[in-house]
Parts: structure tokens; C-alpha cells; sequence
């Protein structure tokens, strides 16, 4: 084979393995006013389909040109042709509005099944596509899944801090997962009319009770249809008393670490609107958390409870409203207990929160809380032991350990907290929270919280 026949091979193979419709940049660039000129128009004509054919011509990939001739083509009532523009449209990952044309002549031609997956991909790519939730409601409904009908607020609804629960409930399929932090002191006197029975001896007993606690809360909530939500709050606990024992120079700080109560949720809307919802909710305290748990620091030992050893049972309702420019969350509940670490309690909440700038809500809330008397087990035990000199009824050998074990009772009353907060939106989904609870009301002698300190992540996953 000669120079010359070796050279004709290769131009022809050259010539097979470049497409036919290599488009050039300035073949675009051309594209582009046509397309524009079809736009100029927008009256659903010859011409208008004219122009858009012309920039498919010049630049077949041009998918915005075949989702608007798709458009033309849907208006003269050629499906066929409609559905094979937007199926080529839909060829672009990150142009979404082909999916919803799509699904909407599927609908047109009454084949729902095909409509509701179009409709479903577009809400997956785009997930705040109002029309595309709009036509998803209507196919779901012509096919006679009303359990699937979402009817989709027009702007997101803020929620509260402290006032956990809202009055909405979450989409069906979708999950919300947070992560909060709190931190605490709580303090109160060790008198002698708070024991009930058998009285320990105040030279060897603490003076006071103070202890203070971090709270690890992470939350999971699901959406079981769009009108029942159920929800799963694991918590963990650090705690550290304090046991100041004057008689023997001793300050003490006994502490524990461990899995706290697991509270299992459920929430069903009972009525709803667009910028208004009310639900009724339970929720029920699984004893997961070692109610007898004990620290121990310099031959102290000290029961301090990770759990309340029972099954609390928490009935309520929950109301959310927009009244722009301000969001009212507020929640009412009762705590059904088992009274062995705490009493009976009444909850009630109110939020206010008003947006101020795009990603940032200030919140004020209103907490209140009624606590029940209650009962409860206290271990006391020292092994520092004591002088021999001091006789019956107490152990005269000296070094023994001092163990007293006693009911305290613990007062209850009425508290409110005044608890303003921020939450700042990090990113699509996801939020930061911060927020201070101060009580401005409490019991004079009761074991109750001081300020306490509040950081949150909050992650929606539709």
C-alpha cells in the first residue's frame, strides 16, 4: 500500500470518528438569539416554534430551547412531540423545569403513574418547586392516594426553642434529626423538715444539695403520613454534686455519667392549615436511665439518679400560627409520673419568633411550670469513718463507713422562665440554635433549675 492510500485511510477514519454535529462555539452563540427571539414572542406560534428549531439546529444540546418548543408543542396539543422535547430536556441534571413539563403532559393524557414520577424526581431535584407539589397533590388524588397528598406550607414556619413541639407535623417520608446541648445548676438547702422517717445526723450530714448537669439530647422525628409524626429523643447525662460536710473540712464532688430516659413520641394533627396547625401529642418516658445510679469523691458516696426509674406519661397539645410578621408556637402538657424521683408536673409554653433578616430569627418565650410534691430515696455514705469515743447507737469503730439512707422530700410549686434565643440557618435544612432560659418565678426552698444554657443543631431531610 502506497503514501498516498495510507493517507486517504486515515482522513476517512478521521472523518467517521468526528460527529457529524460538532458544534462550534460561535454555533451557540448563534443559538442563543434565536432562542431569544422565540422568547421575544411567547404567543405559541409557527414563528415562535420556528426560531426555537432553528437554535436546536445550531446547537442540538441547547435544552432550554427544547423545553420551550416542548412548551409550544404541548400548547397545539401535540403530546408526542411535547414529550420528546422535555425527554431530551430532562437530559440536563441541573434544569429541572423539563421534569415538571413533562409530568404535566402525562397528566393531560391521563397516565397519572407516569405523571406522579416525573413530578416526584422534579420535587427531589428542587424540593421547595411549589408547582410541581401542586401537580403531584392533583395526580395523587386523581390515582386515590390521599394519604400521600402534601399540602406544602408557602414559606417554611419558624419553630421554637424551648417550646419543642409545634403545632405541624412533618411530611410523610421525611425526617428532622437534632442534636441539643443544655447545661444547669440547681441548689437547694438540706434541712432537717425535709426528711421524712428516719432523720440522719446533721454533724455528719451535707449542709446543702447542689448538683450541676449536662444534657446531651439527640432527637430523631419521622414522618409516618403527612398528618402523624413519630419520634424517638435518646438523652445522655453528666452530673456533679456537691457534698460540703463541715464537721470534717470535706467538699466533696461525687459524680455520675450515663444514659439518661429515652422518650418515645407521637404527634397527630388535628387540624391544618397553610399558616395554622394544631396537634395533639404524647409522649411516653422510657426508664432507660439508672435511677440508683452513685458517685463517689474523697470516701463520699452519693446516689444521684440518671433516670426516674418509671414510666412518665405526657399528654398535650400544640398550636403554631403565622401572624407576619410574627410566628406563636405554644404547647400545653401534663406529666403523668410514677413519683419515685419527681412529682406530678404541668407544662406550659409560649414562642414568639420574628424574622429579622434572610437565615436569622430572633425568639422570646414565655415557660412555665408547675411541679407536685414528691418522694424520693437519698444515699448517703462516707468512709471516713468516725471517733471511737462516740458510742451507740452509732458504729464506734473507728474508720467504719457512715451509710445513711433516707427519704427526702422534695417541695413543688410554681416556676416561669423568661427565655430569649436566636436561630441562625446555616445552611439549606440546617439550623444552629441558641437560647437561655432565666427564671423569673421559682419556689422559695425547692430543687429546681437555675439559667440555664442551650445550643442546638437542627437538620431536615426531605
Amino acid at each position: 500500500m502506497n503514501l498516498r492510500k495510507k493517507l486517504l485511510i486515515v482522513l476517512i477514519s478521521i472523518a467517521w470518528l468526528t460527529p457529524a454535529n460538532m458544534v462550534k462555539a460561535e454555533d451557540c452563540h448563534e443559538a442563543r438569539k434565536w432562542y431569544n427571539e422565540g422568547l421575544a414572542l411567547s404567543d405559541d406560534s409557527e414563528r415562535e416554534a420556528s426560531y426555537y428549531q432553528r437554535a436546536i439546529e445550531l446547537c442540538p444540546d441547547y435544552f432550554e430551547a427544547h423545553n420551550s418548543l416542548g412548551e409550544v408543542y404541548k400548547s397545539w396539543g401535540k403530546y408526542e412531540l411535547a414529550i420528546e422535547e422535555f425527554k431530551y430536556a430532562c437530559r440536563s441534571l441541573s434544569f429541572v423545569e423539563p421534569r415538571n413539563n413533562l409530568g404535566e403532559v402525562y397528566r393531560m393524557q391521563g397516565r397519572y403513574d407516569l405523571a406522579a414520577e416525573e413530578f416526584i424526581e422534579a420535587i427531589r431535584l428542587k424540593p421547595d418547586f411549589r408547582r410541581a407539589q401542586n401537580n403531584l397533590k392533583y395526580v395523587y388524588k386523581r390515582l386515590g392516594k390521599y394519604d400521600f397528598v402534601i399540602e406544602a406550607p408557602p414559606e417554611p414556619i419558624p419553630t421554637a426553642i424551648f417550646t419543642r413541639i409545634p403545632g405541624m407535623t412533618l411530611p410523610k417520608g421525611s425526617f428532622l434529626v437534632d442534636l441539643q446541648y443544655q447545661f444547669w445548676e440547681q441548689e437547694a438547702g438540706l434541712t432537717e423538715d425535709l426528711f421524712v422517717g428516719e432523720k440522719p445526723p446533721l454533724l455528719y450530714a451535707p449542709s446543702k444539695r447542689k448538683t450541676s448537669v449536662h444534657e446531651l439530647i439527640w432527637g430523631i422525628r419521622y414522618g409516618l403520613t403527612n398528618n402523624l409524626t413519630i419520634g424517638l429523643i435518646p438523652k445522655f447525662f453528666f452530673k456533679k454534686a456537691e457534698v460540703p460536710i463541715g464537721h470534717w473540712g470535706i467538699d466533696a464532688d461525687p459524680s455520675v455519667a450515663g444514659i439518661g430516659d429515652t422518650v418515645f413520641m407521637t404527634k397527630y394533627r388535628l387540624w391544618g392549615r397553610r399558616r395554622t396547625h394544631l396537634s395533639a401529642f404524647c409522649l411516653l418516658s422510657i426508664p432507660t436511665g439508672d435511677d440508683d445510679a452513685e458517685g463517689e469523691s474523697q470516701g463520699v458516696m452519693r446516689r444521684i439518679p440518671l433516670g426516674s426509674g418509671g414510666f412518665d406519661y405526657t399528654p398535650g397539645i400544640a398550636f403554631t400560627t403565622v401572624q407576619k410578621p410574627f410566628t406563636i408556637n405554644a404547647d400545653m402538657s401534663y406529666v403523668i409520673t410514677s413519683g419515685r424521683q419527681a412529682g406530678d408536673e404541668f407544662h406550659c409554653d409560649l414562642a414568639v419568633s420574628f424574622p429579622r433578616f434572610y437565615g436569622l430569627i430572633p425568639i422570646m418565650e414565655l415557660n412555665y411550670r408547675w411541679a407536685d410534691t414528691a418522694k424520693r430515696r437519698q444515699l448517703f455514705q462516707t468512709h471516713r469513718g468516725r471517733p471511737s469515743t462516740i458510742g451507740p447507737p452509732f458504729d464506734p469503730r473507728p474508720g467504719g463507713p457512715i451509710t445513711h439512707e433516707t427519704t427526702i422530700m422534695e417541695k413543688g410549686g410554681h416556676t416561669l422562665f423568661l427565655s430569649p434565643g436566636v436561630q441562625v440557618f446555616l445552611t439549606k435544612g440546617l439550623k444552629a440554635e441558641f437560647g437561655i432560659k432565666i427564671p423569673i418565678i421559682q419556689p422559695g426552698d425547692a430543687w429546681a433549675e437555675e439559667v440555664v444554657l442551650h445550643v442546638g443543631l437542627t437538620k431536615y431531610l426531605f
